[in-house]
């Protein structure tokens, strides 16, 4: 039997009078309230008035295309929903996937893996329904490559000198990994480095206080001692 508080509603959508009535009485058996819909207009109508959990939709409704019922469908409602196929038919089947479709199942499928699938598709909703709702992402900074800028959380600029943005490019572009001075030296000031050199350790304190002005210990470049600089993240 289905395991839901409340027997999951299921709308079977075929032109087959009696397909439809076989199918309906099975899942009846097992925990299931049916209804059937003959075509287009009747499925539009149920998706209201019956508000299915879940819709079996032919691919064929007479001369119409299951596939452009379920885009119908689609532009009026998320309801879960299974295609049921007479052949499998492959660029039909990816199609209806990437047009909303829920699962897609041949009409010779046992009665009982057909129930199988109506179960899986019904507990992925579910699960998808009680999620909780993703925390709204935090504001953070953002270093902008192209227009060599360093924008804070609330989308200020941080004006950084051409050398204080040079240094942190490049620690950023490494986040995680060390960056010796000597790198730092020759790309940022094009000369190579010397035992005594303080230019980039200038820098690297210039950007920790833009960076980091009201902390006690700066947590965002990180110094790797007789070597260089990493880049950990912004605060």
């Amino acid at each position: 039997m289905m395991m839901m508080s409340n027997p999951p509603r299921i709308l079977v959508v075929d032109d087959d009078p009696d397909f439809a009535q076989l199918l309906g009485d099975y899942l009846g058996l097992h925990g299931c309230t049916v209804q059937a819909a003959l075509d287009e207009p009747q499925l539009k109508s149920a998706v209201t008035t019956f508000a299915p959990d879940l819709v079996l939709l032919d691919q064929r409704l007479g001369h119409v295309s299951g596939t452009d019922v379920l885009r119908g469908l689609r532009a009026v409602s998320d309801v879960p929903c299974i295609i049921v196929t007479g052949a499998s038919e492959t660029m039909d089947r990816i199609v209806n996937l990437e047009i909303g479709a829920d699962d897609e199942m041949e009409k010779t499928i046992t009665p009982r893996e057909m129930l199988a699938r109506i179960r899986s598709v019904l507990r992925r909703r579910r699960r998808e329904g009680d999620a909780p709702p993703a925390e709204p992402a935090r504001p953070s900074w953002h270093l902008d490559a192209e227009r060599r800028l360093l924008r804070q959380p609330g989308g200020a600029v941080c004006t950084l000198t051409n050398a204080e943005f040079e240094t942190l490019h490049m620690l950023h572009a490494a986040k995680g990994n060390p960056v010796s001075r000597a790198e730092l030296c020759g790309q940022v000031f094009g000369r190579p480095f010397r035992v005594g050199d303080r230019a980039v350790d200038t820098i690297v304190k210039n950007l920790r206080r833009k960076i980091e002005p009201e902390a006690s210990d700066f947590v965002s470049i990180q110094a790797v001692r007789t070597f260089g600089y990493v880049f950990v993240g912004f605060p």
